[in-house]
């Protein structure tokens, strides 16, 4: 290991939290040695140095349908497993983003796959997920719901393809927030359920130097002094000597680069 990088006695238990700079270069330098030797006990002393922030990505789940909070955490362990194993230094620089990735995406395949009433394959699964979200597209651009014959034309599918795909989405477990609260009600369940307030997660907080260091200069000078500083766009256009419009594009432009990044390991 590099004499730059921080020296932590080889017994102890290392958990890295936004802040920590000690451990999380510490734990940087094992990644970094890890992709050369794969050496199991440097793999299981990674493993706990993060297991905190897949066990709280596991939480942000805890009330979904269809599974329970040990399998949600069976889930991100194993996703962020997976990530110390895949992660390469020279295509992702940045850890914590690339994990938190990794589990998340693991995280929503397993839900996909439980939020079900009956046992489908996957296969059919994947074709009634398919046929809501072109039931979504046609509908915004019809204005209307579509028939069972033009959703066959739009997918290239047959109509009894379809009807099987319907009947499947039917069986899943998810609850609609647009559903009536009651028989005799306008009520809708979305109307019952408090706004949740703000709040910086601990791994988002760990993610955040690295997404907002890999931004080009000039966006992520409009990101500091929007979200750091609290300006207003009016004011990050003086300052920064543009126009309030290409501001708000250099924001929009920021914000999506750093989200690819959290949702595409």
């Amino acid at each position: 290991m590099s004499a730059a990088i921080p020296q932590l006695p080889n017994d102890e238990v290392v958990d890295v939290r936004p802040g920590d700079h000690t451990a999380a270069t510490a734990v940087d330098g094992w990644l970094q040695e890890y992709t050369i030797n794969r050496d199991p006990k440097l793999r299981e002393r990674i493993i706990l140095a993060y297991l905190s922030v897949a066990d709280r990505l596991a939480g942000r789940y805890r009330h979904s349908r269809g599974t329970t909070p040990e399998d949600l955490a069976q889930t991100a362990r194993a996703g962020l497993i997976t990530a110390i194993d895949r992660y390469d230094p020279a295509k992702s620089p940045a850890f914590v983003p690339f994990a938190v990735a990794c589990v998340v995406g693991d995280l929503k395949r397993h839900l996909r796959d439980t939020s079900w009433r009956l046992r489908v394959p996957r296969s059919l699964k994947e074709q009634a997920l398919r046929l809501c979200r072109a039931a979504d597209e046609l509908h915004q651009t019809m204005g209307r719901s579509p028939t069972t014959t033009e959703l066959a034309e739009h997918l290239e599918m047959s109509e009894e393809a379809v009807l099987e795909a319907l009947a499947a989405a039917t069986s899943r477990r998810d609850i609609s927030l647009d559903q009536s609260a009651g028989d005799d009600t306008d009520i809708r369940l979305g109307d019952l359920m408090a706004a949740p307030g703000p709040r910086e997660e601990p791994e988002d907080l760990l993610a955040l130097p690295h997404l907002i260091a890999a931004l080009p200069n000039l966006e992520r000078e409009v990101i500091v002094l929007r979200f750091f500083h609290d300006l207003d766009q009016h004011a990050i256009a003086a300052k920064v000597g543009c126009s309030q419009m290409h501001v708000s594009r250099l924001q929009r432009r920021a914000l999506a680069r750093m989200r690819a990044q959290l949702v595409q390991p």
